[in-house]
């Protein structure tokens, strides 16, 4: 029977730094990939573009020590460790995710932009819902790339 996953994804900032004020909650079937889920957040859920590379960290801990937690976008196998599993092959329903599980993902690695996921609840597919669908959304996406203040530093 076809189903879905209600992700709430809150933005951590740059570096994890942030406060969870910035929140998104996102449904999506769950024959759909952790590729899907990352488009899901970055194009639909904060409208920011999409030529970086990203990781998903399913011990909830940033740049896991833990190879075979690492969901990676790299189209290209880790020549050095082939436990890495890769992104785009994995279905969601794949995981056996669980009710308040909790990880992490962790966009673009040059400005590291970190994001909570929690997954809330599981749900029936609706005929004629178009996926993902964005349900709930609270406080502004930040800018993907924000402004240097020019004037800062000028005499």
């Amino acid at each position: 029977m076809a189903q879905t996953i209600i992700f709430q994804v809150y933005y951590l900032g740059n570096c994890g730094c942030g406060e969870k004020e910035i929140i998104r909650k996102i449904e999506l079937k769950d024959t759909y990939t952790l590729d899907d889920l990352h488009n899901a957040i970055i194009l639909k859920a904060f409208k920011w573009d999409d030529p970086h590379m990203y990781s998903f960290f399913m011990d909830n801990k940033p740049y896991s020590q833990n190879r075979k937690m690492e969901y990676s976008c790299n189209p290209e196998p880790d020549v050095f460790d082939d436990a890495k599993p890769n992104s785009t092959d994995v279905k969601l329903k794949d995981l056996n995710l669980k009710k308040n599980q909790k990880f992490l993902f962790v966009f673009d690695f040059g400005d590291n932009h970190h994001f909570g996921i929690k997954v809330l609840e599981f749900g029936g597919v609706e005929s004629g819902k178009k996926y993902p669908v964005i349900l709930e959304e609270k406080g502004e996406a930040p800018e993907q790339y924000p402004e240097c203040d020019e004037e800062e530093g000028e005499e």
